[in-house]
């Protein structure tokens, strides 16, 4: 009987340590399957969008000089002269898909678009579900546009007035935490036209906008000005990219970086406000 037991036993353990291996060997197979399925997915970016012949880049063409549609009903600006060369750096042609900017990082999360250049500043909100590059350039802070007739030289001075941002940026968010209660905050889909007329016919008082926006539309339109900073100085414009599309942002930070340290990122600013403010 006990020779019998101890049989038993063996055999017991021997199946027990089968099945143990089994289950370990399943549990390695699983985790190296997803480990290639982790690294495919984030090698697959570039492969697709270069299998595909293009790159789908998603913006607001309502932010001169970022992006707008020109007199030729072209897409220009600084921002699609970045994804030019983002795309000759890719070797592909370029697609542009203009949206309102409050739908681009939906788009983005929803593979519509491969990337998302409209002047976004990272915030710790939006970097919940998409990722950023380097920054492409800094803001001194949000400019406050009035007609050169008002009387607006501090954040104070907008208590009481009503006030335009555009809907899904940050100085619409800016505005919505620091005037509520002192302000009338009127978000708008478009600045220009359509924001800039509401201020012209006295719709609103004062738009919000960032500086670089704001150093341009002055020069264009002669009736507004710049009357004074908000915030403080922060990070501008940087490109949005799908969450765990490792091998895309480096292409990307590889085309920024070499852009800035060529002095051709400057460059760029130059021409395409030039080109702007001389557009009819």
């Amino acid at each position: 009987m006990l020779a019998i037991f101890i049989v038993g036993l063996l055999v017991g353990g021997l199946a027990t340590y089968g099945l143990l291996g089994y289950s370990s060997k399943q549990q390695t197979q699983s985790y190296e399957q997803q480990t290639q399925s982790h690294e495919q997915q984030l090698q697959s970016y570039v492969d697709k969008i270069k299998a595909r012949g293009k790159l789908i880049v998603g913006t607001s063409a309502d932010w001169p000089p970022f992006e707008y549609v020109d007199a030729n009903h072209n897409y220009a600006g600084i921002d699609i002269e970045i994804a030019k060369r983002i795309a000759q750096e890719l070797g592909v042609s370029l697609e542009i898909k203009d949206m309102k900017f409050a739908g681009l990082i939906e788009a983005l999360k929803n593979g519509d678009v491969d990337i998302v250049i409209a002047d976004m500043t990272p915030t710790a909100e939006r970097e919940k579900v998409v990722d950023f590059s380097i920054p492409y350039y800094t803001s001194k802070g949000y400019a406050v546009v009035t007609l050169q007739s008002a009387n607006i030289k501090s954040e104070q001075d907008l208590y009481g007035k009503k006030i335009g941002v555009q809907l899904g940026t940050i100085q619409e968010e800016w505005a919505n935490n620091n005037l509520k209660g002192k302000a009338e905050v009127k978000s708008y889909d478009r600045v220009y036209p359509e924001m800039v007329w509401a201020l012209q016919r006295g719709d609103i008082d004062a738009m919000i906008l960032g500086d670089k926006i704001a150093d341009a539309l002055i020069t264009k339109e002669p009736s507004l000005k710049i009357a004074t900073y908000v915030s403080i100085p922060t990070i501008g414009g940087a490109v949005a990219v799908p969450q765990g599309a490792e091998d895309l942002k480096y292409v990307v930070n590889s085309v920024i970086e070499k852009l800035i340290d060529s002095g051709e990122m400057q460059q760029i600013f130059n021409n395409e406000i030039a080109k702007w403010l001389g557009s009819s």
